[in-house]
């Protein structure tokens, strides 16, 4: 049986929750995982003092349950095994993970998924901004792994983005996929300005851009065509089987192609369509 950590709403004050991940509770007993030290403000407290902990040898999954707004980093680091979350967590989620599932009943805070190198992210409610981004002064954001959003996200999602996916339902602020260096963005619903700035390779597909598409997009973003693109099918059934379903209208339309940002050489492309979502 897996442990479960329960949050017994013991403080406002950030907790860093970067050590709460599944390979740091195999095989333990939950009176053993209860003395695990977390760092809260300018002290640390024992885990069993923050949540309640229940279950009998953890395995190579860890849930954990509650009001996790104060909670920062939960799953960063993470390389492996599912980590369930029942509640909104803070910021940092994932941030940085090389392997593993997160699935969030809930809403998180900015930077999920941050530079994370592989695994997947489900969040079945809204995020912040800086979804896969790159930190401040780093130069790679999001390198590999998928995250998908249920519900909708701030700006700069897929910022200085390197590979990996990210799909997001809802509609997604300004700046997606600003100074993209490769990779794949999917937004369903509508989006905010500044789309693709600087972008350098990758693909935003948006089939929810009003028409005309010039009046959303850089004017350093030149029109290449109309067009199925038959390749978004093995994307769409990737999703599919991870619950991630794209309504037919969106794998049927014709998308509009862009190709851009001219100012740093061109091979990014958006391929835009008119509220086909």
């Amino acid at each position: 049986m897996s442990l479960t950590l329960t949050w017994r709403a013991a403080t406002a004050i950030p907790v860093d929750g970067s050590v709460l991940r599944p390979e740091m509770f195999l095989d333990r007993l939950a009176g053993q995982a209860s003395r695990t030290r977390l760092a809260m403000g300018n002290t640390t407290m024992e885990l069993g003092e923050l949540f309640r902990v229940q279950g009998t040898r953890g395995d190579e999954r860890l849930t954990v349950e509650g009001d996790l707004s104060h909670v920062h980093g939960l799953g960063r680091e993470m390389s492996r095994g599912h980590l369930l979350i029942r509640g909104d967590v803070g910021p940092q989620l994932g941030a940085e993970m090389t392997g593993g599932t997160i699935e969030v009943d809930g809403s998180v805070g900015d930077w999920a998924g941050a530079e994370m190198r592989g695994g997947l992210i489900t969040i079945r409610g809204n995020t912040g901004s800086f979804l896969g981004a790159a930190y401040p002064g780093s130069r790679l954001g999001m390198r590999d792994g998928a995250i998908l959003v249920e519900g909708s996200a701030g700006d700069d999602a897929g910022l200085q983005m390197r590979r990996g996916l990210i799909a997001i339902r809802g509609s997604a602020g300004a700046g997606v996929g600003r100074s993209m260096i490769a990779g794949t963005v999917i937004v369903l619903g509508l989006v905010g300005r500044r789309i693709g700035a600087g972008m350098k390779r990758g693909t935003l597909v948006l089939p929810s851009l009003p028409r005309p598409p010039e009046e959303h997009l850089l004017p350093t973003f030149a029109r290449a065509g109309r067009f199925r693109a038959p390749f978004l099918a093995l994307y769409f059934q990737q999703l599919s089987a991870w619950g991630f379903s794209v309504p037919q209208a969106v794998s049927t339309a014709y998308l509009d192609r862009y190709n851009g940002d001219m100012v740093v050489g061109g091979r990014g492309e958006i391929l835009a369509g008119q509220h086909v979502a």
